[in-house]
């Protein structure tokens, strides 16, 4: 009998195993990483040169963590400006979202609080934030001090 809808298979070697299905949106300004960031949990890859994301682009992931497989629906959207007014539609009914900020530009992380605050205001109440620091390989540039990124996520 086929698996559908995310039910429980009834046996084989899954049996028992419980599935969840998790809708995820990443945001944050154009280049700090939010496509890297995909690419790299996905797939596994990493480009140098990432071309801009139009609109938004849907990708999934499968994990298993101790008995339970969980299925991402991650929607990775654009930062450009022009794209601001369609976040919502991205955003509604995620149960996470990912706020992504490049380490080595202040403005990045001003902007990344603003898109937690719109998250915080009109997403669904018990959506889970994370606020990701990206381009860690470039610490020496690190223009977001870290103590102040530990007093704003206290």
């Amino acid at each position: 009998m086929a698996n559908r809808g995310g039910a429980t298979r009834p046996n084989g070697p899954n049996a028992g195993n419980k599935i969840c299905q998790f809708k995820l949106v990443l945001l944050g300004e154009s280049a700090v990483g939010k496509s890297s960031l995909v690419l790299r949990f996905v797939k596994g890859q990493f480009h140098e040169f990432q071309e801009s994301t139009i609109g938004a682009a849907f990708l999934t992931q499968t994990v298993c963590l101790d008995d339970t497989t969980v299925k991402f629906e991650i929607w990775d959207t654009a930062g450009q400006e022009r794209y601001h007014s369609l976040a919502p539609m991205y955003y509604r009914g995620a149960q996470a979202a990912i706020v992504v900020y490049d380490i080595t530009n202040e403005e990045s992380f001003a902007r990344a609080k603003n898109w937690v605050k719109e998250l915080q205001r009109q997403a669904s109440p018990n959506i889970v934030i994370a606020l990701s620091g990206n381009k860690a390989d470039l610490a020496s540039k690190r223009a977001v001090d870290f103590q102040r990124l530990q007093a704003y996520a206290e």
